[in-house]
């Protein structure tokens, strides 16, 4: 909620914006993949609101596009 409140329930992609007072509609995204490291799941600085269409597609398709960068895959 801390975080919701810091970006004013606003979804941070530029290209959305979208105001949604709705928090189930809403979605704590880490802008960098904590993966395990429980600092940066933690850091506030690395918590951004996404609105859950911005989350469960754009960001997603980040993710999974990035994940050979990443080291997931051998």
């Amino acid at each position: 909620m801390t975080i919701f409140q810091r970006d004013l329930f606003t979804c941070q992609r530029i290209e959305c914006g979208k105001l949604e007072g709705n928090t189930a509609l809403l979605v704590c995204d880490h802008k960098v993949p904590h993966r395990g490291d429980e600092r940066l799941f933690w850091d506030e600085t690395n918590l951004q609101t996404l609105c859950k269409a911005c989350h469960d597609t754009i960001k997603q398709r980040e993710e999974q596009s990035s994940l050979h960068m990443r080291g997931v895959w051998h």
